[in-house]
């Protein structure tokens, strides 16, 4: 897909699917902070609002609208790392990077 391209479409079919989400908090130096692991059913994709994600305790969770990062998921059974909860067969996942700004 091209960065500059909005696919309302594909946005559009991730509504209702699982999505299983790898978040990598690194600082400005690239160095690891932390990661993070969720995963639920895709409620809305919206450009201007990113995804907003409805994961199994009902809470929401909105990560930034980056369709590039979205992938079919292969069938199997994702183990979370820092729970015991697991994923079976999910449709779709995204890793992420999340950058902190050099502060001055």
């Amino acid at each position: 897909m091209d960065d500059d391209v909005w696919d309302s479409d594909f946005a559009n079919d991730l509504i209702g699917c699982t999505l299983l989400v790898g978040l990598t908090f690194v600082d400005h130096d690239e160095q690891l902070v932390r990661r993070q692991q969720i995963f639920g059913t895709v409620l809305s994709v919206q450009e201007s609002a990113g995804i907003v994600i409805r994961q199994n305790n009902g809470e929401d969770f909105t990560i930034a609208p980056v369709l590039d990062a979205v992938e079919a998921a292969d069938p199997g059974i994702y183990q979370l790392a820092d729970e015991d909860d697991v994923v079976e067969d999910p449709d779709f996942t995204a890793l992420i990077t999340v950058r902190s700004p050099l502060r001055s």
